[in-house]
């Protein structure tokens, strides 16, 4: 077993001890705190796994792709019925501040960067076997809080900021006010600041992929450097951001465990045996096959609705890329081989087999792991920075890389810009990360053109999630609503 079965107590402990204290959560004064648990190393441990635990639940939760793919129409809802409708508002950019997905998405997020500042609280309580032991597990929290609050100020803009454990209802109250985005950067800059400084490995061992590594760190700067370069709100720093980004990733490039991208097959990305060890894959979020609270669900929830084709689950067709994006793929394509049609009442989707798993069995808890990022990504990250930058043949020569790798020609068009974020969508198709790209893609007012033309529904809106009004309620003046949701 990849996670080691001590990790899984532990983990499964974790799970029960980190419930207190979430951030927004009602302070119970008369519960147990966590602070009675810390009294070894083995409890740090403890409680870091709770922290990447809780990234099954936050960041790549169940219904992750309604924030990203679907509302980036790249992927569409095939059921516009299912739990009141409220899915299909992603589809259908008709969202209101009382959708309950947003709510949840909102309150798990900020869950996992309770449980890290809570971690972090905890450090200095207890003594370590080795020294470099206390800033290792400092940096992984870190790391993990960045890529928290990277989600978070994409989807939601201002957010509040939290960076220590908040111990009673008067504090929670006390930091639970939006903070404009700029200040939500810099703590992201400054965490991954910190684990770039820190004792953190390179690169983490196959059955240690769960967890961050230097390497994650970059790539996540670099991305995060790169959103703020295409940001209308930070343009006045858009060369500065661009020559940061194109550093970072420049560096994490260099430090790749292989030669060309081309080495690296697509499958070996997503087959089970090897997806662990590639050397491609940079972060990913573990999963652990069979299992009813550690295994993955992709496996059957991007399923065709058959029996028998992922597992012996049968498919519920979320995340269906259409006809029309099918389409766009060249017919020599190797990723579009992970596309298998399936048609329900005369109309053809195409399910997705990244996330297949043959051997779960007919519980259908798959052994997937979710890849948070790899290094194709970095290559057309690059060739993005590059782009902005004006500096087009070495744009060319990364986008390039990726395009080889997909068994297709050098690129040969005449807008660099759409054939970049055009391959994204092939590359990354299913994978959550289509609507941070179309942030970067459009300015704001390209962006409602272009999606607006889809549906006209499309509006300011749309650029942003709606605070939920559950938590609006807690601090109305605070927790200002975003442009066009609910009353002010």
């Amino acid at each position: 077993s990849v996670m080691r079965i001590s990790h899984l107590f532990i983990l499964l402990a974790a799970s029960a001890m980190l419930t207190a204290c979430d951030f927004l959560d009602e302070y119970n004064p008369n519960s147990v705190t966590v602070g009675n648990y810390y009294t070894s190393e083995e409890d740090i441990v403890a409680s870091l796994n709770g922290v990447y635990t809780s990234l099954t639940q936050s960041y790549v939760a169940d219904n992750y792709h309604y924030f990203t793919d679907v509302r980036a129409n790249a992927t569409v809802v095939t059921n516009s019925g299912a739990n009141s409708g409220i899915p299909y508002q992603f589809y259908n950019y008709t969202l209101t501040e009382e959708n309950q997905y947003v709510y949840n998405r909102y309150t798990q997020l900020f869950k996992s960067i309770s449980r890290v500042n809570t971690l972090l609280s905890h450090l200095d309580d207890v003594t370590y076997s080795a020294s470099e032991a206390r800033d290792t597990y400092e940096a992984e929290a870190r790391f993990v809080r960045a890529l928290t609050y990277f989600h978070l100020v994409t989807e939601w803009g201002d957010v509040p900021l939290v960076l220590e454990r908040l111990d009673s209802k008067d504090e929670v109250a006390a930091n639970n006010y939006r903070r404009p985005k700029a200040q939500i950067y810099k703590a992201i800059f400054d965490d991954l600041d910190f684990v770039l400084d820190s004792p953190l490995a390179d690169f983490q061992p196959a059955s240690e992929c769960g967890r961050a590594s230097k390497a994650a760190a970059l790539a996540l700067y670099g991305k995060a450097a790169l959103q703020c370069a295409c940001d209308e709100d930070f343009a006045s720093e858009k060369s500065s951001y661009l020559t940061t980004a194109i550093e970072k990733l420049t560096s994490v490039w260099g430090m790749r465990p292989f030669g060309e991208l081309s080495e690296i097959p697509y499958n070996q990305i997503w087959d089970l045996s090897t997806q662990k060890s590639c050397p491609e894959n940079i972060f990913q979020i573990n999963y652990v096959q069979g299992n009813a609270d550690l295994g993955s669900i992709w496996n059957y929830q991007f399923g065709p609705s058959t029996t028998g084709v992922t597992s012996y689950k049968i498919g519920q067709m979320h995340n269906m890329t259409t006809g029309e994006v099918y389409e766009s793929f060249d017919p020599g394509d190797v990723r579009r081989n992970y596309l298998r049609a399936t048609t329900v009442a005369g109309v053809t989707y195409y399910h997705t087999m990244k996330y297949a798993d043959l051997e779960c069995g007919a519980n259908g808890y798959g052994g997937n792991n979710w890849i948070v990022l790899r290094y194709a990504d970095v290559a057309l990250m690059l060739a993005e920075a590059y782009y902005w930058q004006g500096v087009s043949p070495t744009a060319e020569t990364y986008l390039n890389m990726v395009r080889r790798r997909a068994g297709l020609a050098d690129w040969s068009g005449s807008d660099l810009r759409q054939g970049i974020y055009d391959e994204r969508l092939f590359e990354f198709i299913q994978e959550g990360l289509r609507w941070q790209d179309v942030l970067r893609m459009y300015s704001n007012e390209e962006m409602i053109e272009h999606y607006n033309a889809i549906n006209s529904n499309f509006s300011v809106k749309d650029l942003l999630l709606p605070i939920p009004y559950n938590e609006r309620i807690l601090n109305p003046e605070g927790l200002y609503q975003n442009p066009g949701y609910g009353v002010e």
